[in-house]
């Protein structure tokens, strides 16, 4: 189960996902970057030239999909060795693998599909909870059905994490930062409202002081990072050692 977490983040990192890709996604086509070069492989997103045959784009979606069945089937073998009689405490692994989850169907819904209440029955992504068959093909869920399985999933999962910080892992609080986000992004925001508190007042994470801000950004799982993904300085073009989510108040 350790060996399997540890590849699934890091297909999280991969440069089609959070390694480049899907960080630059709404930057460029939102106009916070400019493209002056051709080539690049960002200008046809930054001039919105690109279609379903013509530079797609789809790697965010396939490799969002890819991890989303190595998580299942990471799931699905625990289920298999706990039936079994295995006595192993798999908690921790069951609640990351959850979270995790509930993160790629948050990530791949708002980038391809509407705001949740712009139009919540109009198609979001395929759901997949189980392992699949070669030959399966399924069919788009709502995107109303999409943030009901995420909230299933991090509701499912949140007692099963640990509240330690554990540096390139998710944990209890990120799971509740990912929460608040979902709340909010579903104009609920008691329930944001109140996933956020649990954050700030378990007094877990620190703000930087005026001092530290700058050094921060030279540093990984600073005071401030409640979810942070490791990554290779090689990996993708984006000059940075590190992303996740940060403590902000």
């Amino acid at each position: 189960a350790q060996i399997m977490m540890r590849g699934i983040m890091s297909k999280l990192s991969n440069s089609n996902y959070y390694g480049r890709n899907f960080p630059l996604y709404a930057d460029t086509k939102g106009g916070d970057f400019t493209i002056v070069s051709q080539g690049r492989g960002y200008d046809y997103l930054y001039t919105f030239n690109h279609s379903e045959s013509s530079n797609n784009y789809s790697g965010i979606w396939t490799q969002g999909y890819h991890t989303l069945a190595q998580i299942n089937n990471l799931l699905n073998q625990i289920e298999v060795l706990k039936e079994n009689g295995s006595g192993e405490n798999f908690d921790s692994y069951i609640g990351q693998a959850l979270t995790l989850r509930a993160l790629i169907y948050f990530d791949l819904v708002r980038l391809y599909g509407k705001n949740y209440n712009d139009n919540k029955t109009s198609f979001g992504v395929p759901l997949t909870t189980t392992l699949l068959g070669a030959d399966d093909q399924l069919g788009r869920n709502t995107v109303e059905e999409v943030y009901t399985q995420i909230l299933a999933d991090l509701k499912a999962s949140e007692d099963l994490l640990p509240k330690t910080k554990t540096n390139g892992f998710i944990n209890h609080y990120g799971n509740k930062a990912l929460q608040a986000r979902v709340y909010l992004y579903q104009e609920d925001f008691n329930n944001a409202l109140a996933a956020a508190e649990s954050i700030i007042s378990s007094n877990a994470y620190s703000l930087y002081s005026n001092a530290n801000w700058v050094g921060s950004w030279a540093a990984q799982y600073g005071t401030e990072s409640i979810f942070e993904l490791a990554m290779l300085p090689s990996e993708g073009d984006l000059g940075t050692t590190s992303l996740g989510i940060y403590f902000r108040n």
